[in-house]
């Protein structure tokens, strides 16, 4: 016999977490950036797509990895200490931006479930 299944009773638990975690990002052997990122919602997901991926009429999709990491960081970063601009955080050093991008959803994250099996089919 199946055990029916209960009703959800946390609505919080079926929603982002409002507050960002901070995490703190190594910049020399003595001096780090902190930085808030914030969880993304399946809207949140959905817009980074829109942002990066694009059909063609002949169903060749491309994909602009420069586009998406904008998005991300501008969805997901919700502050850093010392504060940086937009225009600063795009400008960081590879080797930093890449300890900040590996706290992001990674491009392949949102490619599963129904848009793969879209662009699969």
């Amino acid at each position: 016999m199946s055990q029916e299944k209960k009703l959800v009773e946390d609505i919080s638990s079926l929603l982002v977490n409002a507050n960002s975690q901070q995490h703190d990002i190594l910049v020399s052997e003595d001096s780090i950036l902190k930085v808030w990122v914030r969880e993304i919602s399946f809207l949140d997901a959905q817009g980074a797509l829109k942002e990066c991926v694009s059909v063609s009429p002949t169903g060749d999709v491309e994909i602009d990895l420069a586009g998406y990491w904008k998005y991300m960081l501008n969805t997901c970063v919700d502050k850093t200490e010392p504060v940086l601009s937009t225009a600063q955080i795009y400008a960081l050093k590879p080797e930093i931006a890449s300890q900040l991008t590996a706290l992001l959803p990674q491009p392949g994250d949102l490619m599963t479930g129904p848009l793969a099996d879209g662009l699969e089919g």
